[in-house]
């Protein structure tokens, strides 16, 4: 996800009638200390308790980290519009202030908006993630695989595609079908097969030789008798 636009008002404009008064004391989740903006964002926004939650027992559960992400994304979009319309008339929130409300910025741009920005070319771990009610078992998604930032990453990362196989074998890079042999013995067979190569080369090229000078040799002795019996 491309970092958005820093959050702007103009703190002069005119009170519209939505301006909630500031919150204090908000019971926000465990964790860090909210600041004052960010417990007036909580309110005013209705985000959920839990999801503000961000002590170690909230850590390491990657359904509880999208669900924080996917409440992020919101909240930029719902602060957005409320300072394009004139309604909020606060102070000026950044786009930090936000993140922070849900997870640490190091967390933030380590791991989410690095792996779960790509969740939506996996529609069947999207439903994981959001604990759907039709979404797929726990195998199906994740095989064998720990439940990881790294191990997600990998599933939702695209293979690149194969080299093309050329016949012909010209201009294109062969694929190597032989997947029963290791690398030092496919290297190996290959040196064995250019000796036995050229040693066939050497006695083709010995046997040319040979039938050469044999022709050669019955041509002069053609020549010979005629001489011989034109003369008689």
């Amino acid at each position: 996800m491309a970092d958005a636009p820093e959050l702007s008002v103009n703190v002069s404009a005119p009170t519209s009638a939505f301006t909630p008064a500031l919150a204090v004391g908000v019971a926000s989740g465990s964790g860090p200390v909210k600041s004052a903006i960010q417990e007036l964002i909580i309110s005013t926004l209705n985000i959920p308790i839990h999801l503000t939650d961000r002590s170690n027992k909230a850590k390491g559960d990657l359904c509880m980290a999208y669900a924080k992400y996917d409440r992020l994304l919101a909240t930029l979009k719902s602060m957005s519009e409320l300072v394009t319309a004139g309604t909020w008339t606060h102070q000026t929130v950044a786009n930090d202030d936000i993140i922070e409300i849900f997870m640490s910025k190091s967390a933030y741009f380590k791991n989410h908006s690095k792996v779960f920005t790509m969740v939506n070319r996996h529609p069947q771990m999207k439903k994981w993630l959001l604990n759907a009610d039709d979404g797929p078992s726990d195998y199906d998604v994740w095989g064998y695989r720990k439940h990881t930032f790294d191990a997600l990453k990998a599933i939702l990362t695209p293979m690149p595609p194969p080299p093309p196989v050329d016949i012909k074998g010209k201009g294109k890079e062969k694929v190597d079908l032989d997947l029963s042999s290791s690398p030092v013995e496919k290297r190996k067979k290959k040196g064995a097969a250019k000796t036995v190569g050229k040693k066939e080369k050497k006695r083709a090229d010995y046997n040319d030789k040979k039938d050469k000078k044999k022709g050669e040799g019955s041509g002069k002795g053609s020549g010979k008798a005629s001489t011989s019996k034109t003369l008689k």
